[in-house]
């Protein structure tokens, strides 16, 4: 009996390794160890605003010892913030029939990219007798996210509601990057009549390089009493402007009726 059981050990024994060791040389000896190799033609691609997936993969290809090439399995992992103005870095990675992953990364750089921009859709220029609503008067846009305007924050230490007075408001918004812009500009609430002259802008925020003239008259459309009226030739206008510092400046636009009522509009301009 017992030189049964030591057979049946000795037998166990055997297909154990035999187990083993046809394991062993399936995952030692034949098993594929390569790893594939991603290859970038260039540490640096530069690359439009509206750049596809195919575009960032330009230039980026994949090789294993064993499948071949692999070009066509690169994904893109992600896109980073940027880490320097106008450049992220994009993540690649390739995986073989194994399951052996390979990753990299280049740089990319958006061409001609600027800051987002604050946008108005009216002067920050408000009657006592109106609704002071910044928040639908101030957007903000961005070269690779289009509208950003949800996420303007939107502060001011001085106003005083119901009160007229200039006061100061400052907006902050960054794009998807985490590129920040900020803009202070003077918030006006006057003591004045709904039925004061409407004067109508083309636009009401503007950005231009240093050194750059502004031809105010170039933006107005139209100024109005309250019966549709024109009052332009009451138009005058004032302003604090210097082409030659950096700031945030104000144009002043003022149309009389002939109750002597006296509408006013402002043209915001920021010197970069």
């Amino acid at each position: 009996m017992m030189r049964i059981f030591r057979a049946f050990i000795a037998l166990i024994f055997a297909a154990t390794l035999v187990i083993f060791l046809r394991d062993w040389y399936k995952y030692e000896i034949r098993a594929d160890k390569t790893v594939p190799v991603i290859t970038i033609d260039s540490p640096l691609l530069e690359v439009d605003a509206d750049a596809t997936d195919e575009d960032l993969l330009a230039g980026v290809t994949a090789y294993d010892e064993k499948d071949g090439d692999l070009t066509g399995h690169i994904i893109i992992e992600g896109i980073s913030k940027f880490v320097d103005p106008g450049v992220c870095k994009v993540y690649y990675a390739v995986s073989d029939s194994d399951d052996h992953v390979a990753s990299t990364y280049r740089r990319i750089k958006y061409r001609d990219y600027t800051h987002p921009r604050f946008t108005m859709n009216r002067a920050l220029c408000f009657s006592l007798l109106e609704n002071v609503n910044i928040s639908n008067v101030m957007g903000a846009t961005d070269m690779l996210d289009g509208d950003i305007t949800p996420g303007i924050i939107i502060t001011s230490s001085d106003y005083e509601y119901g009160k007229a007075g200039t006061y100061t408001v400052s907006a902050e918004v960054s794009n998807s990057k985490g590129d920040e812009i900020s803009i202070t500009v003077p918030l006006l609430v006057e003591d004045r009549s709904l039925n004061a002259p409407v004067i109508t802008l083309s636009d009401y925020l503007i950005y231009v390089e240093k050194g750059t003239q502004i031809r105010p008259y170039s933006y107005f459309e139209s100024a109005v009493d309250s019966f549709e009226n024109s009052v332009s030739d009451s138009l005058h206008m004032e302003n604090n402007y210097n082409s030659e510092e950096k700031g945030v400046y104000s144009f002043h636009y003022y149309a009389t009726d002939e109750l002597g009522r006296t509408g006013h509009t402002i043209l915001t301009v920021v010197v970069e």
